[in-house]
């Protein structure tokens, strides 16, 4: 008869499987890959209940061998049958399970001892298993490698007990315990991954649904925009030569330069999606033209201001890893240091050198302008997308958003500095780093 503490510590292991097969219930209900193991739960749990109540009633001690070896057989039933699905690819009947039970059951108890039978059938089920974990990459699987080794550790227990080995029953309580604490662990953790894999299909549901109403509302905001503008055209056609004809041309540059605005919102909100949620490919270019070209519309847009632009550069080329969004980088903030300028005469001035940070040489565009500046506290948040009550500094928010976002695609660095040092209102320096690029 054993002691009253081992009795204790079986009734312990009775619970924890107990729990272990409840959290496994609830986890082959979402996921139809372990349903089969589901049985080796239950069998185990009825073996320990056994086992622990074995002290009162003899026949439960018999009982609880048969379950345990029962337990060990389902478990390797469930590994026959998720290897045959992975890689025979045929699924197996129902009568072939069946076949599979009664032939290991017959093979268990009639041909070869029950522990040696075990022993022998746990060592094929693991090197099963490890290749459908290799093969599925789960968590899951990789925990259930580990209770197959404890069914191992444990089988080889009981046959050093049948030895009459010295030490033996520790090595089987031991074993049993490993196992136990395993397959409870793996019923927590597989009930984790189906609520991490859960989560993960509804974000990629909640992503493809955000993307089509993305791409459709783009689409029709800017089916509205080129039908306001087209208006705006036919209505200029229509008064023209008529005594309204310089107010409609005035009322019309509005209408369109306003169409342009929102064509650029939409723009910049699609860019900063796909910036989010996409891998953007770089490669080497040479960001001089790039730049000229953002200088040459900034000065065709603004036709009324007088702008002097000036650059200070050594480089025959500035090569860099980026794409095309990099004239976004740049047309944002030459815009900004327009927009943002009370002057007579915007001034900015770009100079363009080298500087080495953490062992990495960077070019270093400096865009020194003459405007309103930016306020210290609003130095950082203007990068941000929303900030304060959902509101931007006069509308730059968005654009410096898109810029700070590609600039860190970029593996670069963006920030903003005072022209004259403590004192913002005399102008804004805004500094770009980006990566030197060896290739050409």
């Amino acid at each position: 008869m054993p002691s009253i503490d081992l009795t204790y510590l079986e009734i312990v292991l009775a619970v924890i499987t107990i729990i272990g097969s409840t959290v496994f219930l609830f986890v082959t209900l979402k996921r139809r890959d372990l349903k089969y193991w589901l049985f080796t739960y239950i069998s185990l749990t009825l073996a320990y209940i056994s086992n622990s109540i074995r002290v009162f009633v003899d026949i439960f001690e018999t009982i609880s061998y048969l379950l345990f070896g029962l337990t060990v057989i389902l478990a390797n039933i469930a590994i026959f049958i998720e290897y045959h699905e992975i890689f025979i690819k045929k699924p197996l009947t129902i009568s072939s399970k069946l076949t599979l039970l009664v032939v290991l059951m017959i093979s268990d108890y009639t041909y070869i001892g029950l522990v040696c039978f075990l022993i022998l059938l746990i060592l094929i089920g693991f090197g099963l298993l490890v290749r459908i974990t290799f093969k599925k990459k789960t968590l899951t699987h990789v925990f259930l490698c580990f209770a197959e080794l404890g069914a191992l550790f444990s089988a080889i227990g009981n046959l050093l007990i049948l030895f009459n080995m010295e030490a033996a029953q520790e090595i089987n309580i031991g074993a049993d315990i490993f196992f136990v604490t395993i397959l409870f662990v793996t019923g927590i953790v597989a009930y984790l991954e189906e609520r991490l894999t859960e989560s993960e299909r509804k974000y990629k549901e909640f992503y493809n649904r955000e993307s089509f109403y993305k791409d459709l509302v783009a689409h029709d905001i800017n089916n509205v925009l080129q039908s306001i503008e087209s208006s705006a055209e036919l209505l200029s056609i229509y008064l023209k030569g008529s005594e309204k004809e310089d107010e409609s041309q005035e009322l019309t540059e509005i209408i369109r330069e306003q169409v342009e605005r929102g064509a650029k919102l939409v723009s910049n909100i699609r860019m900063l999606s796909d910036l989010d949620n996409e891998e953007i490919s770089l490669e080497p270019m040479n960001l001089l033209k790039y730049l000229e070209k953002a200088i040459n519309y900034i000065k065709k847009s603004f036709p009324e201001r007088n702008i002097n632009i000036q650059i200070e550069n050594r480089f025959e080329s500035i090569n860099v890893l980026a794409n095309e969004l990099i004239i976004e980088v740049f047309d944002n903030i030459l815009t900004n240091a327009v927009k943002h300028n009370q002057q007579s005469k915007v001034e900015i001035f770009i100079k363009i050198r080298k500087e080495d940070r953490d062992d990495q040489s960077y070019y270093k565009f400096e865009f020194i302008d003459n405007g309103d500046g930016v306020p210290d506290y609003l130095k950082e948040k203007i990068f941000q997308r929303v900030y304060g009550k959902s509101k931007t500094v006069g509308g730059m928010g968005l654009g410096l958003s898109l810029v700070k976002k590609i600039i860190t695609r970029y593996d670069g660095y963006i920030w903003v500095e005072d022209k004259v040092k403590e004192k913002h209102k005399k102008g804004s320096t805004f500094i770009i780093l980006l990566p030197v690029s060896t290739n050409r």
